[in-house]
């Protein structure tokens, strides 16, 4: 599960409140773990990320997570790879009401390196008794972020899992700087997350967007309720495939296999989603 990228490093913040996220606007004191590489942050916990006073979306500061290339810090923090990318992970615990209709707000601002790609990861998950490595994800949504882009307000809905079944018990909420292929330099800024249960829902977000032909050979249709701002595709290897401002992309020229969409609309709502190529 996703939650062993922090725990191998760090271990997890767990946090119980009424499906409320911890200091989502960063504003808490927060204590340097390493200088310049990681902190410790009320909600948040200790993760690969800093607090930067310069220019927040709202208040006095957020969060940052930058990919760095630093063999020391890698040693110390027993990470796999020199090139490490900037983690944080928050995990609401206890009882989920209306998990269909959960939906979480942030703004991110990125500045990211040439074919690298940033992601938040929203989950439900049950996490049964015996231990992380057999928790089921019941929904889930990605948002997938590339090149670079001031502040904005970002709404991202989880859609179900397909099979899975379980009691919704945790909510996950994670951030990553890079993806597959890590370039350091690249660094995401996150701030004032807030999440609800309540509101359009599952049913609604699933109508917002109709992708079609699915799967595809040539030219790709988005079918979105309102106006879309772009339109993202993503391959396996998190490596962003493709972009577009219409409603339309040729795929024509992409090897055949699964990507994952992100459609980011002018009121800030993020739609993901997978399709096939062949």
């Amino acid at each position: 599960m996703k939650k062993i990228l922090l725990s191998f490093v760090f271990g997890l913040s767990v946090v119980s409140l009424n499906a409320q996220i911890i200091n989502g606007d960063f504003e808490q004191a927060a204590t340097p773990a390493f200088p310049n590489v990681a902190t410790t942050a009320p909600g948040w916990g200790t993760g690969l990320y800093t607090m930067e006073t310069g220019t927040p979306y709202a208040g006095m500061q957020s969060a940052k997570l930058a990919t760095i290339y630093n063999p020391n810090v890698a040693a110390i923090i027993g990470f796999p790879s020199d090139t490490i990318p900037g983690i944080m992970q928050q995990i609401v615990s206890g009882p989920v009401v209306n998990p269909a209709n959960l939906t979480v707000t942030f703004a991110q601002k990125r500045a990211l390196m040439a074919g690298d790609t940033a992601v938040v990861i929203v989950a439900i998950a049950d996490t049964m008794a015996a231990g992380q490595m057999d928790d089921v994800i019941l929904y889930e949504v990605d948002g997938f972020f590339s090149g670079t882009g001031a502040w904005t307000m970002q709404t991202m809905s989880v859609m179900p899992i397909p099979g899975a079944v379980g009691t919704p018990n945790a909510i996950f909420i994670q951030a990553i700087s890079s993806g597959m292929n890590p370039k350091p330099g690249s660094t995401l800024w996150l701030d004032n997350f807030t999440m609800t249960t309540s509101g359009a829902g599952i049913d609604d977000l699933t109508n917002a967007v109709n992708v079609y032909p699915n799967p595809a050979t040539d030219v790709l249709n988005f079918q979105v309720n309102e106006e879309v701002n772009s339109i993202e595709l993503f391959g396996m290897d998190g490596k962003l495939a493709m972009t577009s401002t219409h409603n339309a992309m040729n795929i024509s020229a992409l090897p055949n296999g699964i990507y994952f969409y992100t459609v980011n609309t002018v009121s800030g709502k993020i739609l993901t989603g997978k399709v096939s190529k062949i």
